[in-house]
């Protein structure tokens, strides 16, 4: 059945061409279950070779429910030794999202409760809390929906979804490097500065440029600015992840203490992201303040790291000390 209609009700901006589904689904804000029918034992079995096996998906939109042929393997690397259930990859087939009346961007990146109780819950709603705070402070972001996993089961699994290399270069028109290596020299600085500082204020010290590990670059056509966009906030200690552990090197004893990480960073720099980091406030206090699914001894937690990050912010001999 084509949708088209149905699509275009829920997108509040025009697109050039047909919707994404991701893009319908980011736009509707609703929580959508993804009927996943697998080997669902075997892929845990096999979760380490990473290799796609046949899945058949079904969706419901509004009043229409659509079924989609796919493929279906594990991702990540950590996760994968460590939590109950994988992150998963899906693709779909183009031909049957044309169909549809979508566009052919097919593929789709699940983050997974880590274990099925309260506290992989919570890691889970920490984490997206955390994708959506970058929102309020980086124009170049991931997005994310959350969803439900309906594996065959017998019940529902939370995830959320996390926007595909290919959503991110067709919404922001732009390219995303395959490359191997990178130099801080490289990067667009003003948006250097800025995740550093938004790593730093999440307690995350689980990235680094030079291998890209948990970064992507950016690059809007047009220009030569390779933008970093962080994803992957299991290890920070806004998340809290119990496997989570800093690397030795960096001389801290847990994930809870701050490390800035930044590298050749000017005074005037760091000046202008703690200005505009500065202007955030109220908005970043208010999502942790108003998120429905957060536990008042996280609430709590989060807000007093805000607060001492706000407050190095606001003094200005503590700030400069960080580039030193």
């Amino acid at each position: 059945m084509r949708l088209l209609p149905f699509l275009l009700f829920l997108l509040p901006v025009v697109l050039v061409g047909q919707p994404s589904l991701f893009d319908v689904l980011h736009a509707d804000n609703d929580t959508v279950v993804f009927r996943i029918e697998t080997d669902w034992n075997g892929l845990v079995r096999r979760k380490m070779d990473k290799a796609y096996q046949p899945a058949t998906v079904h969706l419901t939109l509004g009043d229409s429910t659509l079924t989609f042929e796919a493929k279906l393997r594990s991702r990540g690397n950590i996760r994968l030794e460590v939590c109950q259930n994988p992150s998963l990859k899906l693709k779909l087939r183009k031909d049957e999202l044309l169909a549809a009346g979508f566009s052919d961007l097919n593929e789709f990146k699940f983050v997974l409760q880590c274990t099925n109780n309260s506290l992989g819950e919570s890691y889970l709603t920490r984490e997206k809390l955390v994708y959506d705070l970058h929102a309020v402070y980086s124009n170049y972001t991931h997005r994310t929906l959350a969803v439900g996993l309906d594996l065959g089961k017998g019940d529902t699994t939370k995830a959320f979804l996390v926007e595909h290399d290919e959503q991110m270069e067709a919404r922001f028109n732009a390219k995303v490097l395959e490359v191997n290596k990178m130099s801080t020299r490289g990067l667009h600085r003003e948006a250097y500065v800025n995740m550093c500082l938004f790593n730093y204020l999440i307690l995350n010290t689980d990235w680094h440029v030079f291998n890209l590990h948990n970064l992507k670059f950016v690059c809007p056509e047009g220009t030569n600015d390779f933008i970093p966009v962080p994803y992957d906030f299991d290890y920070s200690g806004f998340v809290g992840a119990h496997y989570a552990v800093p690397r030795e090197e960096l001389g801290i004893s847990t994930i809870y203490v701050p490390k800035w990480l930044g590298k050749r960073v000017t005074e005037d720099e760091i000046s202008s992201a703690a200005a505009h980091f500065l202007a955030q406030r109220e908005k970043t206090e208010a999502l942790i303040n108003e998120h429905p699914c957060l536990h008042k001894r996280d609430q709590k937690r989060l807000l007093r790291r805000v607060s001492d990050f706000y407050k190095l912010l606001e003094n200005e001999k503590h700030l400069l000390k960080l580039v030193e």
